[in-house]
Protein backbone atom coordinates (compact mmCIF):
# COMPACT_ATOMS: atom_id res chain seq x y z
CA UNK A 1 0.00 0.00 0.00
CA UNK A 2 1.03 3.42 -0.87
CA UNK A 3 1.80 6.20 2.03
CA UNK A 4 -0.92 8.04 0.32
CA UNK A 5 -3.08 5.06 0.38
CA UNK A 6 -1.96 4.54 3.92
CA UNK A 7 -2.97 8.00 4.92
CA UNK A 8 -6.59 8.21 3.35
CA UNK A 9 -7.22 4.75 5.40
CA UNK A 10 -6.20 6.33 8.63
CA UNK A 11 -7.94 9.52 7.98
CA UNK A 12 -11.30 6.81 6.94
CA UNK A 13 -10.65 5.18 10.37
CA UNK A 14 -10.73 8.57 12.64
CA UNK A 15 -13.53 9.92 10.88
CA UNK A 16 -16.08 8.26 12.89
CA UNK A 17 -14.52 9.08 15.82
CA UNK A 18 -14.95 12.67 15.45
CA UNK A 19 -18.34 12.11 14.65
CA UNK A 20 -18.85 10.57 17.65
CA UNK A 21 -17.11 12.93 20.04
CA UNK A 22 -19.58 15.51 17.75
CA UNK A 23 -22.67 13.76 18.65
CA UNK A 24 -21.48 13.48 22.14
CA UNK A 25 -21.67 17.15 22.39
CA UNK A 26 -24.78 17.63 20.85
CA UNK A 27 -26.14 14.95 23.40
CA UNK A 28 -24.80 16.93 26.20
CA UNK A 29 -26.16 20.75 24.87
CA UNK A 30 -29.36 19.03 24.50
CA UNK A 31 -29.75 17.82 27.32
CA UNK A 32 -28.45 20.72 29.16
CA UNK A 33 -31.08 22.59 27.22
CA UNK A 34 -33.86 20.36 28.78
CA UNK A 35 -32.68 20.74 32.20
CA UNK A 36 -32.58 24.40 32.17
CA UNK A 37 -36.32 24.60 30.85
CA UNK A 38 -37.21 21.99 33.16
CA UNK A 39 -35.98 24.61 35.87
CA UNK A 40 -37.68 27.52 34.10
CA UNK A 41 -40.73 26.14 34.31
CA UNK A 42 -40.47 25.06 37.49
CA UNK A 43 -39.79 28.45 38.64
CA UNK A 44 -36.05 27.70 39.89
CA UNK A 45 -34.86 29.95 37.55
CA UNK A 46 -36.14 33.24 35.50
CA UNK A 47 -35.25 32.94 32.35
CA UNK A 48 -37.58 34.89 30.83
CA UNK A 49 -36.26 36.48 27.39
CA UNK A 50 -35.45 40.64 27.87
CA UNK A 51 -35.58 42.95 25.46
CA UNK A 52 -31.98 42.32 24.67
CA UNK A 53 -32.67 38.78 23.75
CA UNK A 54 -35.64 39.33 21.23
CA UNK A 55 -35.88 41.04 17.91
CA UNK A 56 -36.84 44.42 17.58
CA UNK A 57 -40.18 45.38 15.47
CA UNK A 58 -39.78 46.39 12.10
CA UNK A 59 -41.78 48.68 10.28
CA UNK A 60 -43.32 45.56 8.00
CA UNK A 61 -44.51 43.86 11.56
CA UNK A 62 -46.94 44.01 13.41
CA UNK A 63 -45.92 42.51 16.40
CA UNK A 64 -49.15 42.87 19.04
CA UNK A 65 -52.14 43.84 16.56
CA UNK A 66 -52.04 47.45 16.93
CA UNK A 67 -53.15 48.62 13.48
CA UNK A 68 -53.44 51.83 12.10
CA UNK A 69 -56.96 53.88 11.78
CA UNK A 70 -56.82 53.91 7.38
CA UNK A 71 -53.04 52.35 7.11
CA UNK A 72 -51.09 49.42 7.44
CA UNK A 73 -48.18 50.92 9.74
CA UNK A 74 -47.98 49.25 12.73
CA UNK A 75 -47.13 51.13 16.27
CA UNK A 76 -44.61 49.70 16.91
CA UNK A 77 -40.90 50.14 15.12
CA UNK A 78 -37.76 49.38 15.64
CA UNK A 79 -34.67 51.47 16.63
CA UNK A 80 -31.07 50.64 16.79
CA UNK A 81 -30.43 52.11 20.41
CA UNK A 82 -33.85 52.10 22.14
CA UNK A 83 -35.01 48.50 20.43
CA UNK A 84 -38.12 50.20 19.54
CA UNK A 85 -40.25 53.23 19.77
CA UNK A 86 -43.83 54.49 18.54
CA UNK A 87 -44.52 55.70 15.23
CA UNK A 88 -44.91 59.00 14.86
CA UNK A 89 -48.38 60.81 14.02
CA UNK A 90 -50.20 56.96 14.24
CA UNK A 91 -53.54 56.57 15.01
CA UNK A 92 -55.69 53.66 15.93
CA UNK A 93 -57.02 51.36 18.44
CA UNK A 94 -56.41 48.59 20.88
CA UNK A 95 -57.03 44.92 19.75
CA UNK A 96 -60.50 44.49 20.21
CA UNK A 97 -60.11 40.91 21.68
CA UNK A 98 -57.53 41.42 24.00
CA UNK A 99 -59.81 44.73 25.23
CA UNK A 100 -63.05 41.99 25.51
CA UNK A 101 -60.80 40.05 28.32
CA UNK A 102 -60.74 43.47 30.69
CA UNK A 103 -64.20 44.67 29.67
CA UNK A 104 -63.53 47.09 27.17
CA UNK A 105 -64.40 47.34 23.64
CA UNK A 106 -62.78 49.90 21.05
CA UNK A 107 -60.00 52.13 22.93
CA UNK A 108 -58.14 54.51 20.88
CA UNK A 109 -54.54 55.37 20.40
CA UNK A 110 -52.92 58.55 18.69
CA UNK A 111 -49.13 59.72 19.07
CA UNK A 112 -47.87 63.11 18.36
CA UNK A 113 -45.50 64.09 15.72
CA UNK A 114 -42.84 63.19 18.32
CA UNK A 115 -44.33 59.49 18.67
CA UNK A 116 -45.70 60.12 21.98
CA UNK A 117 -48.97 59.41 23.53
CA UNK A 118 -49.40 63.18 24.19
CA UNK A 119 -50.47 66.45 22.78
CA UNK A 120 -48.14 68.36 20.81
CA UNK A 121 -44.77 69.92 22.10
CA UNK A 122 -43.88 72.95 21.07
CA UNK A 123 -39.98 73.42 20.22
CA UNK A 124 -38.99 75.61 21.98
CA UNK A 125 -40.80 75.22 25.31
CA UNK A 126 -43.00 78.83 25.67
CA UNK A 127 -41.20 81.25 28.02
CA UNK A 128 -44.46 81.29 30.40
CA UNK A 129 -44.89 77.24 30.44
CA UNK A 130 -43.94 74.79 32.99
CA UNK A 131 -42.93 72.01 31.50
CA UNK A 132 -43.29 68.72 33.19
CA UNK A 133 -41.95 65.40 31.48
CA UNK A 134 -43.20 61.89 32.65
CA UNK A 135 -40.57 58.65 31.94
CA UNK A 136 -42.24 55.03 32.02
CA UNK A 137 -43.76 51.88 30.55
CA UNK A 138 -46.76 50.49 29.59
CA UNK A 139 -48.28 52.30 33.37
CA UNK A 140 -47.39 55.46 32.13
CA UNK A 141 -48.33 54.56 28.37
CA UNK A 142 -51.81 53.98 29.59
CA UNK A 143 -52.63 50.23 28.71
CA UNK A 144 -55.93 49.60 27.72
CA UNK A 145 -57.24 53.67 28.69
CA UNK A 146 -57.75 56.25 26.36
CA UNK A 147 -55.09 58.96 26.59
CA UNK A 148 -57.08 61.63 28.68
CA UNK A 149 -57.53 58.62 31.62
CA UNK A 150 -53.70 58.03 31.86
CA UNK A 151 -52.10 59.67 35.06
CA UNK A 152 -49.96 62.42 32.99
CA UNK A 153 -53.49 63.83 31.30
CA UNK A 154 -54.91 63.51 34.63
CA UNK A 155 -52.72 65.59 35.99
CA UNK A 156 -52.46 67.86 33.77
CA UNK A 157 -56.11 68.80 33.90
CA UNK A 158 -55.90 68.82 37.95
CA UNK A 159 -52.75 71.39 37.37
CA UNK A 160 -55.03 73.60 34.76
CA UNK A 161 -58.21 73.72 37.41
CA UNK A 162 -56.53 74.00 40.64
CA UNK A 163 -53.71 76.17 39.59
CA UNK A 164 -55.26 78.45 36.67
CA UNK A 165 -52.98 81.42 36.59
CA UNK A 166 -49.99 79.30 35.52
CA UNK A 167 -49.33 77.31 32.20
CA UNK A 168 -48.45 74.10 32.59
CA UNK A 169 -48.17 70.91 30.22
CA UNK A 170 -47.67 67.56 31.12
CA UNK A 171 -45.65 65.42 28.42
CA UNK A 172 -46.56 61.83 28.51
CA UNK A 173 -43.21 60.06 27.20
CA UNK A 174 -44.47 56.43 28.35
CA UNK A 175 -43.75 53.51 26.06
CA UNK A 176 -44.92 49.54 26.67
CA UNK A 177 -41.92 47.69 27.48
CA UNK A 178 -39.42 50.37 28.36
CA UNK A 179 -37.18 50.00 31.15
CA UNK A 180 -34.94 52.66 33.05
CA UNK A 181 -32.29 52.11 30.53
CA UNK A 182 -34.43 53.34 27.34
CA UNK A 183 -35.72 56.14 29.49
CA UNK A 184 -32.35 57.18 30.16
CA UNK A 185 -31.15 57.12 26.51
CA UNK A 186 -34.64 58.70 25.09
CA UNK A 187 -34.17 61.12 27.39
CA UNK A 188 -30.67 61.90 26.23
CA UNK A 189 -31.78 61.86 22.64
CA UNK A 190 -34.93 64.20 22.82
CA UNK A 191 -36.21 64.58 25.86
CA UNK A 192 -33.98 66.96 27.21
CA UNK A 193 -34.55 69.04 23.95
CA UNK A 194 -38.05 69.55 25.29
CA UNK A 195 -36.47 71.51 28.45
CA UNK A 196 -38.45 70.01 31.23
CA UNK A 197 -38.67 71.56 34.56
CA UNK A 198 -39.36 68.18 36.35
CA UNK A 199 -38.65 64.62 35.31
CA UNK A 200 -40.23 62.07 36.64
CA UNK A 201 -39.52 58.27 36.21
CA UNK A 202 -42.31 55.62 36.90
CA UNK A 203 -40.44 52.63 38.07
CA UNK A 204 -41.99 49.41 38.01
CA UNK A 205 -41.29 45.81 39.75
CA UNK A 206 -39.47 44.47 36.50
CA UNK A 207 -37.03 46.94 35.78
CA UNK A 208 -34.40 45.67 37.99
CA UNK A 209 -34.36 42.61 35.83
CA UNK A 210 -35.06 44.72 32.62
CA UNK A 211 -32.18 46.77 32.90
CA UNK A 212 -29.74 44.87 34.01
CA UNK A 213 -30.25 42.32 30.47
CA UNK A 214 -31.39 45.14 28.34
CA UNK A 215 -28.17 47.39 28.86
CA UNK A 216 -26.27 44.37 27.53
CA UNK A 217 -27.03 45.35 23.94
CA UNK A 218 -26.77 43.89 20.82
CA UNK A 219 -22.44 43.45 20.78
CA UNK A 220 -22.95 39.93 23.15
CA UNK A 221 -25.18 38.73 20.54
CA UNK A 222 -28.52 39.17 22.05
CA UNK A 223 -30.49 39.17 18.94
CA UNK A 224 -29.06 36.06 17.57
CA UNK A 225 -31.05 32.96 16.79
CA UNK A 226 -28.94 31.43 19.23
CA UNK A 227 -29.95 33.91 22.07
CA UNK A 228 -33.72 34.13 21.37
CA UNK A 229 -34.26 30.41 21.17
CA UNK A 230 -31.79 28.64 24.03
CA UNK A 231 -32.10 28.93 27.30
CA UNK A 232 -28.91 27.30 28.11
CA UNK A 233 -27.06 30.36 26.17
CA UNK A 234 -29.53 33.12 27.68
CA UNK A 235 -28.34 31.55 31.62
CA UNK A 236 -24.84 31.19 30.82
CA UNK A 237 -24.40 34.53 29.32
CA UNK A 238 -26.60 35.96 32.48
CA UNK A 239 -24.67 34.21 34.91
CA UNK A 240 -21.32 35.50 33.27
CA UNK A 241 -22.50 39.19 33.30
CA UNK A 242 -24.29 38.89 36.51
CA UNK A 243 -21.76 37.07 38.61
CA UNK A 244 -18.34 39.15 38.32
CA UNK A 245 -19.05 41.25 41.37
CA UNK A 246 -20.49 39.58 44.42
CA UNK A 247 -21.92 42.46 46.28
CA UNK A 248 -24.17 43.98 43.47
CA UNK A 249 -27.25 42.20 44.47
CA UNK A 250 -27.01 43.28 48.27
CA UNK A 251 -29.85 45.66 47.63
CA UNK A 252 -31.94 43.94 45.20
CA UNK A 253 -35.35 43.73 45.74
CA UNK A 254 -35.66 40.13 44.46
CA UNK A 255 -34.94 36.94 46.38
CA UNK A 256 -33.29 33.36 46.15
CA UNK A 257 -32.72 31.82 42.75
CA UNK A 258 -34.92 34.45 41.39
CA UNK A 259 -32.53 37.18 42.34
CA UNK A 260 -31.65 39.59 39.66
CA UNK A 261 -28.78 42.86 41.15
CA UNK A 262 -30.33 46.18 40.37
CA UNK A 263 -27.01 47.96 40.72
CA UNK A 264 -27.62 48.85 36.55
CA UNK A 265 -30.82 50.82 37.92
CA UNK A 266 -29.20 52.97 40.82
CA UNK A 267 -26.72 53.97 37.91
CA UNK A 268 -28.94 54.89 34.96
CA UNK A 269 -31.06 56.72 37.91
CA UNK A 270 -28.11 58.51 38.68
CA UNK A 271 -27.82 59.35 34.57
CA UNK A 272 -31.18 60.68 34.67
CA UNK A 273 -30.51 62.78 37.84
CA UNK A 274 -27.18 64.33 36.34
CA UNK A 275 -28.81 65.15 33.09
CA UNK A 276 -32.36 66.44 34.51
CA UNK A 277 -29.91 68.64 37.23
CA UNK A 278 -27.91 70.14 34.63
CA UNK A 279 -31.07 71.54 33.26
CA UNK A 280 -32.33 72.88 36.21
CA UNK A 281 -34.79 69.88 36.37
CA UNK A 282 -36.50 68.24 39.42
CA UNK A 283 -36.28 65.00 39.48
CA UNK A 284 -39.56 62.39 41.06
CA UNK A 285 -39.37 58.30 41.29
CA UNK A 286 -42.64 56.91 41.27
CA UNK A 287 -43.12 53.69 41.78
CA UNK A 288 -46.12 51.77 40.51
CA UNK A 289 -48.13 49.73 42.91
CA UNK A 290 -48.98 45.61 42.11
CA UNK A 291 -52.58 44.38 42.26
CA UNK A 292 -51.51 41.62 44.34
CA UNK A 293 -50.27 44.57 46.29
CA UNK A 294 -53.94 46.16 46.93
CA UNK A 295 -56.45 43.08 46.97
CA UNK A 296 -56.63 40.43 49.38
CA UNK A 297 -56.82 37.01 47.73
CA UNK A 298 -54.77 38.50 44.78
CA UNK A 299 -51.56 36.71 44.14
CA UNK A 300 -48.62 36.95 41.43
CA UNK A 301 -48.00 33.29 40.36
CA UNK A 302 -44.01 33.96 41.00
CA UNK A 303 -43.44 33.18 44.71
CA UNK A 304 -40.77 35.87 45.19
CA UNK A 305 -42.56 38.76 44.44
CA UNK A 306 -44.52 38.49 47.87
CA UNK A 307 -40.75 39.70 49.41
CA UNK A 308 -40.47 41.97 46.70
CA UNK A 309 -40.84 45.64 48.35
CA UNK A 310 -39.18 47.48 45.73
CA UNK A 311 -41.57 50.43 46.78
CA UNK A 312 -38.86 50.63 50.26
CA UNK A 313 -35.83 49.96 48.48
CA UNK A 314 -36.81 52.77 45.96
CA UNK A 315 -37.77 55.14 48.72
CA UNK A 316 -34.49 54.82 50.46
CA UNK A 317 -32.66 55.08 47.20
CA UNK A 318 -34.72 58.53 46.61
CA UNK A 319 -33.96 59.83 50.10
CA UNK A 320 -30.05 59.39 49.71
CA UNK A 321 -29.74 60.51 45.93
CA UNK A 322 -32.07 63.81 46.11
CA UNK A 323 -35.08 62.44 44.12
CA UNK A 324 -38.67 63.36 45.37
CA UNK A 325 -40.24 60.04 45.69
CA UNK A 326 -44.46 59.37 45.17
CA UNK A 327 -45.28 56.11 46.16
CA UNK A 328 -48.90 56.03 45.50
CA UNK A 329 -49.55 52.30 47.23
CA UNK A 330 -51.25 53.37 50.26
CA UNK A 331 -53.49 55.89 48.69
CA UNK A 332 -54.68 53.19 46.16
CA UNK A 333 -54.95 50.57 48.98
CA UNK A 334 -57.15 53.10 50.64
CA UNK A 335 -59.09 54.15 47.81
CA UNK A 336 -59.69 50.28 46.79
CA UNK A 337 -60.98 49.58 50.21
CA UNK A 338 -63.75 52.22 50.10
CA UNK A 339 -64.90 50.69 46.51
CA UNK A 340 -66.21 47.47 45.31
CA UNK A 341 -64.40 47.78 42.25
CA UNK A 342 -61.13 47.11 41.75
CA UNK A 343 -58.76 49.32 40.54
CA UNK A 344 -56.69 47.53 38.06
CA UNK A 345 -57.54 45.65 34.52
CA UNK A 346 -55.01 43.38 35.25
CA UNK A 347 -52.29 42.28 37.67
CA UNK A 348 -50.12 45.58 37.21
CA UNK A 349 -52.30 48.17 35.06
CA UNK A 350 -54.19 50.43 36.83
CA UNK A 351 -57.56 51.29 35.43
CA UNK A 352 -58.79 55.45 35.13
CA UNK A 353 -59.92 55.54 38.74
CA UNK A 354 -56.10 54.03 39.90
CA UNK A 355 -54.77 56.51 37.29
CA UNK A 356 -56.29 59.30 39.10
CA UNK A 357 -55.51 58.12 42.34
CA UNK A 358 -51.94 58.79 40.90
CA UNK A 359 -51.88 61.78 39.60
CA UNK A 360 -53.32 63.11 42.58
CA UNK A 361 -50.68 61.58 44.67
CA UNK A 362 -48.24 63.67 42.40
CA UNK A 363 -50.06 66.66 42.67
CA UNK A 364 -50.81 66.87 46.26
CA UNK A 365 -46.15 65.87 46.69
CA UNK A 366 -45.40 68.12 44.23
CA UNK A 367 -47.14 71.54 45.19
CA UNK A 368 -45.79 70.15 49.17
CA UNK A 369 -42.10 70.17 48.12
CA UNK A 370 -42.77 73.53 46.49
CA UNK A 371 -42.11 72.11 43.23
CA UNK A 372 -44.95 73.91 41.49
CA UNK A 373 -44.68 77.46 40.71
Amino acid sequence: MTVEGEKTKQGRAILPSILIVLASIVVSLLLAEGLVRLADSLGLVDLAPSLAEVPAPTELEDQVGLEEEGGNRPLYIGDPVLHHRMAANWSGFFPEEIMQQVGRSKVPIRTNSLGLRSPEVAEPKPPDSFRILVLGDSVTFGWGLRGEDTYASQLASRLATLRPNQRYEVVNAGVSGYGTWQESLWLEQTGLGLEPDVVIVQAHLNDAADNLWGTLGWDLGGDSWLARNSMLVRLVRRTLVAGGDGDSCERDWKIDSDQVCWERTEELLAEIRRAAAAQGAAVVLLPSPMRWQVEPGVKDPRAWVDEAKYQDVLDKYAGENGWLVVDPLAAIRAASASSEESLFLDVGHPDEAGQRVIAQELYDKLEGAGVLP
